[in-house]
């Protein structure tokens, strides 16, 4: 027969073995975690450079029908960079105006203190 303090004694050693456990099991999975990430943030920059290569070459064929066509090569430069440059124009104006629903503004709006007299549930 063992007593209470030796039931305890065991008990908290099974707690420390347990709490251990757990802790080491989450210091795995972040280690995984932060593998995965780092393979996905290689991944993303080997397709960023393939798409800048692709668009590299998207832009070159586009200047060299240019010129087939007839048109000077320099000009041909300068309608295949105003095109890169108007798209790029296009895509700031898409980020910014999409960048403007991060703020949560009507969750502020929300929490915002509504002025006296305006509360809807003070007439009720």
């Amino acid at each position: 027969m063992s007593g209470p303090l030796e039931d305890l004694s065991r008990l908290q050693h099974e707690i420390r073995e347990l709490i251990h456990d757990q802790l080491r099991l989450a210091a795995l999975e972040v280690r995984l975690a932060v593998h995965s990430l780092m393979a996905m943030i290689a991944a993303a920059v080997c397709i960023g450079v393939l798409l800048l290569l692709a668009w590299t070459g998207l832009m070159g064929a586009i200047g060299f029908s240019l010129v087939g066509m007839g048109l000077q090569p320099a000009f041909a430069l300068l309608v295949v960079a105003a095109l890169t440059i108007g798209l790029a124009v296009m895509l700031g104006v898409f980020i910014r105006h999409r960048s403007r629903r991060m703020g949560f503004p009507a969750t502020l709006r929300a929490l915002k203190p509504s002025a006296p007299g305006t509360d809807l549930r003070e007439g009720t």
